[in-house]
């Protein structure tokens, strides 16, 4: 079992608040490089998987401190762990041999090591900040570069096991709250005209996965012929015409249906203020509405970082983790809901 802050304490480095508006959780940039003369990990030996493994892990930069978790010496608990902070993905939680991340001690910066491509770099940052996540992870991979044979074509650019990826071999997703949207009945025709614009959307734990109450992951699609900053520049202009609408829905809520609003906040309040079991999703669904509340100023005495920890620290595995021992449902919902009244005094919130 592998004893680290990284698997064990659900605080993750995009929390942090960043602006006023809470729109935009986070940031995060992924650069996908392969070590030119290899297969791609999917046609990796267990022995090469290792060996790769152990040269990404000696590239890795001096200048932090990184923890590195290999993935056969996790738990499934802590696995889990990794995916709920957004650290790792699906598919380097499934695999074993070869397979590891490595985070740095923030929790901004993480490769994950024989996932898809041989690295999956990863800048996560609070907020919307694409620029500053591209500063970092670009100042990274020219240090991973400058130690490891990076495959790369004139014509083609990076080249990735996937062919969309290719080009730059960048994808930039934000994490989004878009709660009155959804209450409003507009998120669909919004969603439905991103794909048109080399956008797509997803849900929390990326493709495949649902959204969790109003949270989305919004993503480009197309890496090949687009410079970085053109793949930046476009999104963050996508991201805050959507943030601008959804501050347009809240602000047609408090004058339209404040009362209704303020009511459901109120009782999301109540809930986790006072319930002894509480289910994951229902949990989500309040968080979310509370979260909402902050932003209106329908709630005091609970800040954005507490909204967002609480939000990461109720989910199953970190309830897990911090119990230190395989729970039963009705102990996951009992433990969930005594974190909620911790987190809310007994109910003096609103």
């Amino acid at each position: 079992m592998a004893v680290d802050k990284i698997t064990s304490m659900p605080y993750a480095g995009w929390i942090e608040p960043w602006d006023e508006r809470q729109i935009v959780l986070s940031t995060r940039l992924r650069l996908a490089r392969n070590i030119n003369g290899r297969p791609f990990p999917n046609r990796l030996t267990d022995a090469e998987a290792e060996a790769v493994a152990k040269e990404v892990i000696a590239a890795l930069p001096e200048d932090r401190q990184w923890h590195v978790l290999h993935m056969s010496e996790l738990l499934q608990a802590e696995k889990g762990v990794l995916l709920e902070k957004h650290l790792a993905s699906r598919e380097l939680l499934q695999q074993q041999a070869g397979r590891a991340l490595a985070v740095n001690d923030e929790q901004t910066l993480a490769v994950m090591i024989n996932e898809e491509d041989h690295l999956r770099m990863q800048a996560i940052l609070p907020g919307l900040q694409p620029e500053e996540g591209w500063r970092q992870i670009s100042l990274l991979d020219d240090q991973l570069a400058a130690r490891l044979d990076i495959a790369y074509d004139q014509r083609l650019g990076f080249l990735t096991a996937c062919p969309s990826n290719l080009g730059t071999g960048l994808r930039v997703s934000v994490m989004v709250h878009l709660p009155a949207l959804a209450m409003t009945g507009k998120l669909d025709a919004i969603f439905r005209r991103l794909p048109q614009a080399g956008l797509t959307v997803r849900g929390v734990y990326g493709e495949g996965s649902q959204s969790q109450s109003g949270l989305y992951q919004i993503s480009n699609q197309i890496t090949l012929g687009h410079s970085e900053d053109d793949i930046i520049a476009q999104l963050r202009q996508l991201v805050e015409a959507i943030i601008a609408q959804e501050v347009q829905a809240r602000e047609w809520l408090r004058r339209n249906k404040g009362l209704q609003l303020a009511d459901a906040v109120g009782r999301a309040v109540g809930v986790l203020a006072n319930a002894h079991l509480l289910a994951g999703r229902e949990a989500m669904e309040q968080i979310s509405l509370v979260r909402l509340g902050v932003a209106m100023g329908l709630c005091r005495r609970i800040s954005y970082r507490e909204v967002n920890l609480l939000m990461v620290s109720c989910r199953s595995a970190l309830l897990q983790a911090s119990a230190q021992k395989e729970l039963t449902t009705e102990e996951r919902d009992a433990l969930r809901a005594d974190m909620a009244r911790k987190y809310f005094g007994g109910g003096d919130a609103v």
